[in-house]
């Protein structure tokens, strides 16, 4: 069963427990972005009497726990201020100074997952897990935040394997994953007397949407230079050009990747070659369920079958009640 509780902490060393001065408890996370983000909103008032409540500050940190385990640690970036008496914060994980963070560095033919870990020594980022990612990167970057650099050297590793990766940060520290290794059941306890279920067996509104837009059924790999033409490797699906026609994609590869031509063509196909579809579930609340997790689900009233990888999601809390909106994709 549910317990959550909101820690203010001041950079003094003070710490406050909010949750009684807050609501619309929300917090979201999608595969698209970097990071965490949790909102809220605070009763404010200028009497003398409730200023010793006035206590939220940009720059302080919270830590939100649901029966002592954390579920988010990060720090208040912005304060709207909604008449006399509303208050509303916004806050990001660990992941706001990678994003905000620019840096020039150079790999030579160092392993994916070596390059982002002397980034975070870098940046006195502490690292969680980061799995064993072997594409070498010979690159030098300039002028790009520490978030641009880590996720163009984990889409160079996808390029290569075919394998994807998600990025986040959990406790205040920075884990790389494979996508599915992320596998999860949610459950969900209404009352300590009762079982917890599958949170999959009890969804609620459902809306879907398919399209082809994003299709690429050819791919051409060709040389980055500007003054060159050269062609290093295509393939295409010809059963797919013959029923939606041909949607060709041209994507670049350094000298450095030209062995490896074929193998990026393969997997960028196989990849981008499908119908995207995007489901969008409402749930009872599970804590673990966030972008870049794979649920599977059997629903037959809504036809929901087989493993689905979310998008996006949002918790949502509200008069004790946890809620969760998901956007999900179907694991091919």
């Amino acid at each position: 069963m549910d317990n959550y509780t909101l820690f203010l902490l001041k950079n003094s060393g003070q710490k406050h427990n909010i949750t009684n001065l807050i609501g619309n408890l929300v917090w979201k996370d999608s595969i698209d972005t970097l990071g965490m983000e949790l909102s809220f909103d605070k009763a404010h008032s200028d009497e003398r009497y409730m200023a010793v409540h006035d206590v939220v500050e940009l720059g302080d940190k919270l830590v939100l726990m649901n029966n002592n385990v954390e579920v988010f640690r990060g720090i208040i970036t912005d304060e709207t201020i909604e008449g006399r008496f509303g208050r509303s914060y916004v806050a990001f994980d660990y992941a706001f100074y990678l994003n905000k963070s620019k840096t020039i560095i150079q790999f030579n033919k160092l392993k994916s997952s070596d390059c982002i870990k002397k980034l975070c020594e870098k940046f006195n980022v502490p690292i969680g897990n980061i799995t064993q990612i072997n594409t070498l990167i010979t690159k030098i970057y300039k002028d790009n935040t520490v978030a641009e650099i880590i996720m163009d050297i984990l889409d160079q590793a996808t390029k290569e394997t075919g394998i994807k990766y998600r990025l986040e940060m959990r406790a205040g520290k920075l884990h790389i994953e494979k996508y599915t290794d992320l596998v999860i059941t949610a459950k969900f306890q209404p009352a300590t007397n009762l079982a917890p279920f599958d949170v999959t067996k009890a969804i609620g509104n459902v809306s879907s949407s398919s399209s082809i837009q994003d299709m690429k059924n050819s791919i051409i790999i060709t040389s980055s230079d500007e003054n060159s033409t050269r062609v290093y490797a295509s393939t295409q699906d010809k059963a797919s050009i013959s029923q939606y026609g041909l949607i060709q994609d041209v994507q670049s590869a350094d000298d450095k990747n030209i062995a490896q031509a074929t193998n990026i063509a393969k997997n960028q196909l196989k990849l981008l070659n499908k119908i995207t579809e995007n489901t969008s579930i409402e749930l009872l609340g599970n804590d673990n369920v966030r972008a870049g997790r794979i649920l599977v689900i059997n629903e037959p009233i809504t036809g929901l079958s087989g493993q689905y990888l979310v998008k996006e999601c949002e918790h949502n809390l509200n008069n004790h009640i946890h809620t969760m909106k998901l956007n999900v994709e179907k694991v091919n």
